[in-house]
């Protein structure tokens, strides 16, 4: 499994676990986490981020403690070839659904904001054709393209959010800490398929190069993702205030739409952070493209994952046109959601149940 030219190193994993992470969702967060938590969005938004940091802490040791396989193969060993099998099925649907989700979501951007008269079946098969190229390349061109993308990706973030701190009113978000706490609870399910992406550790664990530091180097790669997305809640709400994030479709890059430079110069600096966007959403679909293609392949019992990217093709394809209007599609999201939820638990649950078998193999030792 570990042939050389496939081996990553420590800080492509904290590359490739942000930029899985760091995606799609970012334009429309602001508006997701206004409408459920109302001004305290930005508190459940970094309230997830910690759960999800916790989630990845228990999925990287999980992998680290089997530095050589993936999730399909040890999963057999803790809980059994039937359910192991029933576990490699819903990471295979897992990973289809958010592909499409993130998908279609990309697509629908697209084109509302730049090209209008393009259909979307084209905007699609382009963006899935670009992913396809990519995965064929293996796990580490995806993790070069992750390491040469993601910074510039994170410091157009930033910048956003730095050049918009001159119109921020920190009164627009006092509300928040008079809130009830339940409203920052209910928040936490919808939210969280912001910050998935992590899971693709318990795939690319064995072609990492050094195991044994995969928990610290992917801890840093979440990190981003939690401070970038609550700064820009709160300074989205802070800049126009509850109702308008509400009812504004893409939130994030209305707040790039404000940032004005003296004399002119770079007049429309959405455009500038749409472009780096894209590089974003390029890297978190071709990660969960090969991810669907890697379990499925992991599930059948074969080697080589390259067939099932083309046979994925048609069936993302159809899915992502199933939509009809964005209520579907903020539904479908949601959805998604809950099931990287479940598979969350499954997995904390696995981890458990690894350590005492562990545990139980060391007693009988002992009793030797």
């Amino acid at each position: 499994m570990k042939e050389r030219s496939d081996r990553l190193s420590n800080i492509q994993i904290t590359f490739v676990v942000s930029s899985t992470t760091i995606g799609v969702t970012v334009l429309t967060l602001p508006r997701t986490a206004t409408e459920l938590a109302k001004s305290g969005g930005f508190i459940a938004t970094f309230i997830t981020g910690l759960l999800m940091a916790c989630a990845l802490i228990i999925t990287a040791l999980l992998a680290k403690r089997f530095p050589n396989s993936t999730v399909m193969e040890y999963s057999r060993e803790i809980i059994g070839l039937v359910p192991s099998k029933i576990l490699g099925f819903v990471f295979f649907f897992y990973f289809i659904s958010v592909t499409t989700a993130v998908l279609r979501l990309f697509c629908d951007a697209i084109k509302v904001l730049l090209l209008e008269n393009t259909p979307l079946e084209v905007l699609i098969i382009t963006f899935l054709l670009a992913a396809v190229y990519l995965c064929l390349n293996g796990i580490s061109s995806i993790a070069k393209i992750c390491e040469t993308f993601e910074p510039l990706v994170i410091g157009t973030m930033l910048l956003v959010i730095v050049l918009s701190l001159k119109n921020f009113n920190f009164e627009e978000l006092i509300p928040a800490f008079r809130q009830d706490v339940l409203e920052w609870i209910k928040a936490i399910p919808p939210l969280t398929i912001s910050y998935l992406g992590f899971e693709v550790l318990l795939f690319i664990t064995p072609y990492v190069q050094n195991a044994s530091k995969v928990v610290k180097y992917a801890l840093v790669g979440i990190l981003p993702a939690v401070v970038l997305y609550t700064l820009f809640v709160a300074i989205t709400v802070g800049i126009v205030g509850v109702e308008p994030v509400v009812r504004s479709l893409y939130p994030t890059l209305q707040l790039a739409r404000y940032i004005k430079f003296p004399g002119g110069f770079a007049e429309r600096f959405d455009i500038f952070f749409m472009i780096f966007w894209i590089l974003g959403a390029y890297t978190t679909v071709s990660s969960y493209f090969y991810l669907s293609s890697v379990s499925i392949t992991r599930l059948l019992g074969f080697r080589n994952y390259k067939p099932f990217i083309i046979l994925n093709v048609p069936l993302i394809y159809m899915l992502t046109l199933f939509p009809q209007n964005i209520k579907e599609i903020i539904a479908f999201t949601q959805y998604v959601s809950y099931l990287g939820l479940v598979l969350i638990a499954v997995i904390v649950i696995i981890y458990i149940l690894a350590v005492g078998l562990k545990k139980g193999e060391l007693l009988k030792n002992e009793d030797k």
